[in-house]
């Protein structure tokens, strides 16, 4: 008995124009790759394809994730930028977008920048500036803050060929786990409350209602992760025995720098040189301490940038270090010379001894011939 041969299918016995996870994390690599190539700063990454399902009923559909120093590379750390299979049901530019969205956070992690809060979910005013950075715009949202981001239209035509790489290859997609949502009469478990530490605490109803239960630690309110804090404290004012109102706690990441991410300004166009709030300097510029520190001067090179902290009372100048040249060594003569001039000022012109310490300028004589009372 001969089985007739078997023409319509691969050598793998697929379709002839199969559908395969290895194409599509091929896409998401080369849009990764291309995102590199505009921003070096964004660490190269393991993308990969998961579940983005919640595992409670209550909680959101994850797009993606970005987690540092998950994957280990012979001797390298990498981290895990996961794209969830839920999402890809989406348009390509949305699903783009969940990528740049994950390589703010690479970026914000190689510049060592806090741009999240609340376990990863709050993203604060660091990560809308690096997302600006990055080409997109961000909407803040009352649980989330901002993290809702688009395209910009000059950053989408940058990435068209990109994009439409995905648009191809976004062939399947994951359906979503189901929960079963039990429906209950009444609740007597109360609120699960958290601060802005976070510590959670389970608080009854009754006592919810009769007044905010304050953390001693950071001094924010527990409030259930539905309730946005700004909205609470303004619709829900409350004093102490004093009688003095108690100001909402600020935001713990934004109030990190304060108003100080006014200063940032990349352009220059308000401050007339690159400017950048402290510790938000991009890679490349030291200020003339840490050239010091490396054994370098600027060489005669302008001021590349600046750096403006505490409401712009402080200031301190940039200088590119890839121009920077190394410090130079005193010769021998300038030495000597040196040690002669602090010698000379060792000696009191009065009585024309060395004394072991220099003299003062204020009485132009050592101690002993100065007047008496003078010290």
């Amino acid at each position: 008995m001969t089985a007739n041969p078997i023409t319509d299918v691969t050598r793998t016995c697929q379709p002839e124009d199969p559908f395969t996870a290895a194409g599509l994390v091929a896409a998401l690599e080369q849009a990764w790759a291309a995102i590199r190539t505009r921003h070096p700063e964004v660490p190269p990454a393991v993308v990969v394809i998961g579940s983005g399902s919640p595992s409670k009923a209550s909680q959101q559909m994850k797009w993606g994730h970005f987690d540092s120093h998950r994957w280990q590379a012979g001797t390298d750390r990498l981290p895990e930028v996961l794209i969830s299979g839920e999402g890809l049901r989406r348009p390509a530019p949305e699903v783009f977008t969940t990528l740049l969205h994950e390589a703010v956070h690479g970026l914000a992690d190689t510049r060592k920048v806090k741009d999240t809060s609340r376990q990863g979910r709050w993203h604060n005013k660091h990560f809308a500036t690096l997302a600006t950075e990055l080409g997109m715009t961000t909407t803040k949202d009352a649980k989330l803050g901002y993290s809702p981001c688009t395209l910009s239209e000059a950053t989408a035509g940058h990435y068209r060929p990109v994009i439409d790489a995905l648009t191809a290859a976004l062939r399947a997609w994951r359906h979503p786990d189901l929960h079963d949502i039990k429906e209950r009469t009444n609740n007597n478990n109360g609120l699960s409350c958290e601060c802005d530490c976070p510590r959670k605490l389970r608080i009854s109803i009754k006592v919810f209602d009769a007044g905010p239960v304050l953390c001693a630690l950071c001094g924010a309110a527990f409030l259930p992760e539905d309730v946005d804090r700004d909205t609470y404290h303004t619709e829900h004012p409350y004093t102490v025995h004093t009688g003095h109102p108690i100001p909402a706690p600020p935001d713990p990441d934004d109030a990190e720098e304060g108003d100080d991410m006014v200063f940032y300004d990349p352009t220059g166009a308000r401050y007339g040189l690159p400017t950048y709030p402290y510790r938000l300097a991009p890679a490349g510029l030291a200020t003339l301490r840490q050239l010091r520190a490396q054994g370098l001067r600027p060489g005669g090179q302008d001021v590349a940038a600046q750096i403006l902290w505490r409401k712009g009372k402080r200031k301190a100048y940039l200088y590119r270090i890839d121009a920077a040249l190394p410090k130079r060594a005193a010769t021998a003569a300038q030495l000597a010379a040196l040690d002669r001039a602090l010698a000379a000022r060792r000696v009191c012109p009065t009585c024309r001894q060395s004394k072991p310490y220099y003299i003062p300028r204020r009485y132009g004589e050592c101690l002993d011939c100065a007047p008496a009372g003078a010290a």
